[in-house]
């Protein structure tokens, strides 16, 4: 059941100064072609201010998905948590390591790699072992002045892989690209960009514990409304054990509105229906110079991911390295052709990144001991731009050429390929499966408080839906409905706009919004319209006309049929009387 915003109408009743006249209950049938009945209806007005709202735990769960889902929080920077889940990975123990998944142990060694542990068999990089023995020094040393490090130090600093895989992996996925929000005039897809390396946070993730993370970040359709066509892989397999909100968690706002329902006409039946007024109010629902207009408790302080599985999936072909230094400065390798959210394009560019932070340097070799005259038996060379050149002496026999040139990024991808598929993992088989365990999310609960206020002072129709469901006062389903503007006696007709039509248990509308010619007109055959979207009291979204008695509109429902309005002669400062007759 969901909650409900009541208020007690006991002062309406006992101040009202009209007498009450028992009336048989109007017809609801529908008008056959020609008929007409008349209609009344009444403004009420109960003007609240400053009245405080709560939405505990329970009370969120009872809304509907689609509204949970629709009312956007904050967007969260998902640069921290991907590099606290990266070093947890890192930094796992001996035996965790060894609890892994082969290809998850191989990414394990890949991120721990130093110039001294570095195994480079089976890469192009592997005659470096001859090299070494034939100038008396280890592989280690050459390995560690042309990627200036330490000889233990990791080759691939946890920073610049997290950055390379929060653009790759996790930006191109469709829903860190886009959120799902209202359906509006200005946004009929009801799709929002979502800020660049962040993860959009809705109710809906407060409310399930943010369930629905490996869901939402799973194999996904790349263009959200094209399921059929080209997946993104995903990047989570399994999440849990994060709970941003505590059970004493609560949303509490406070509103100023009349929190009574419009009295309207559904056309069809000439039957009175009522339609919500919350919606229509709500940019101006809010002080945003007080405070204490929105306070939220209950959110969790230490805020952290138990239990998480990332995920990598691999090309299903190997990726040969570029043989030419254009097109600068990444040349062509087929691997800039790849899926960004391949592990070969991650690793790639993570070895590109690192070689724009090494200075340009070249480095001889020569013989231990005194050679006279010297000997330069190797000479390594990075450029500015992360080309390398190893120019070896025809003296120095080696089993296989070395590359005459290359970009760094692809001498470390090769290396890496070779070492993913250790252990005998076929190609297209290396899928990096890396279980974490308390991962911090790196943003800090006072943050998150004052970036959900901001965004909702900013656009307070993110509330919209919530504060309809609070109120829940639509009945029926009217085709247009009587407002009287603010501290005004003046009459006016509202056609009803998609954010009026009733909703169900689920959120979704019980109907869909198919008027063809949403308005009013002068005329039967719906030439010359006589509403517009001008603003009244703030209102932009529904046709509407003022009325006065004598006038005769025309209308035409959902299903097309026309009706004739006539305005009658008012019965008292709010009500009015309408005789309503189906034309055809």
């Amino acid at each position: 059941m969901r909650p409900v915003f009541t208020i007690s109408l006991w002062g309406l009743v006992f101040g009202c100064s009209e007498p009450v006249v028992l009336q048989p209950p109007p017809r609801t049938d529908e008008l056959d072609v020609g008929e007409s009945r008349v209609v009344e209806l009444r403004f009420l007005r109960l003007d609240v201010e400053n009245f405080g709202r709560s939405l505990s735990m329970a009370d969120l769960r009872q809304l509907p998905r689609k509204t949970l889902e629709e009312t956007w929080l904050f967007d969260l920077d998902a640069g921290p948590l991907v590099k606290n889940a990266l070093a947890r990975f890192t930094f796992s123990s001996a035996a965790e390591a060894q609890s892994l998944s082969p290809p998850a142990r191989n990414m394990f060694y890949l991120l721990n790699m130093t110039p001294e542990n570095a195994r480079l068999e089976g890469s192009m990089l592997a005659e470096l072992e001859a090299i070494g023995a034939a100038v008396g020094i280890s592989p280690s040393r050459i390995l560690a002045d042309l990627f200036a490090v330490g000889p233990s130090e990791r080759i691939a600093p946890i920073d610049v892989v997290a950055d390379v895989v929060l653009e790759h992996v996790v930006a191109t996925h469709p829903t860190a690209r886009l959120r799902r929000g209202p359906v509006t005039d200005n946004n009929p897809t009801g799709l929002y960009p979502v800020a660049p390396g962040h993860i959009a946070v809705s109710l809906a993730d407060i409310a399930t514990d943010f369930g629905s993370l490996a869901d939402r970040f799973g194999r996904a359709p790349l263009a959200p409304l094209d399921p059929n066509g080209a997946m993104h892989p995903g990047f989570i397999e399994s999440v849990s054990g994060i709970s941003l909100a505590q059970q004493d968690f609560r949303l509490t706002v406070r509103v100023s509105v009349n929190a009574l329902p419009f009295k309207g006409i559904q056309a069809s039946h000439a039957a009175e229906a009522s339609v919500d007024s919350m919606g229509m109010q709500i940019d101006e629902a809010f002080d945003f110079r007080d405070p204490d207009w929105m306070s939220i408790e209950g959110l969790g302080e230490n805020l952290q991911i138990g239990d998480l599985v990332m995920l990598i999936d691999e090309s299903e072909r190997h990726v040969g390295i570029g043989k030419n230094k254009s097109p600068w400065p990444k040349g062509d390798s087929p691997v800039w052709s790849e899926p960004a959210w391949v592990v070969e394009s991650v690793l790639a560019d993570v070895g590109r990144r690192i070689a724009t932070k090494i200075p340009q340097h070249c480095t001889t070799y020569s013989p231990a001991g005194r050679v006279d005259p010297p000997f330069e038996a190797v000479n390594v060379c990075i450029d500015s731009g992360g080309w390398v050149e190893i120019r070896v002496d025809p003296s120095v026999v080696l089993a296989s050429a070395l590359p005459a040139g290359a970009y760094l990024g692809d001498l470390l991808l090769d290396v890496a390929q070779a070492r993913l598929h250790d252990g005998g993992i076929t190609e297209g088989r290396a899928n990096i499966v890396m279980p974490v365990k308390d991962v911090p999310i790196g943003v800090k609960t006072a943050d998150i408080v004052e970036r959900i206020r901001t965004n909702f002072e900013s656009s307070p129709t993110l509330l919209r839906g919530v504060a309809e469901e609070i109120s829940d006062t639509t009945q029926g389903d009217a085709d247009f409905f009587y407002v009287q503007p603010k501290a005004t006696i003046d009459d006016w007709l509202f056609f009803v706009a998609p954010l009026d039509i009733r909703k169900d248990d689920e959120g979704q509308p019980v109907r869909p919004y198919a008027y063809r010619n949403p308005g009013f007109f002068v005329d039967s055959s719906l030439q010359t319209k006589i509403s517009s979207r001008t603003s009244l009291d703030g209102d932009i979204s529904h046709e509407k006309v003022r009325i006065h008695p004598g006038q005769t509109l025309y209308m035409q429902d959902a299903e097309g049929a026309v009706y004739e309005i006539s305005v009658l002669e008012k019965l008292g400062a709010r009500r009015i009387r309408l005789e309503v007759k189906r034309m055809f």
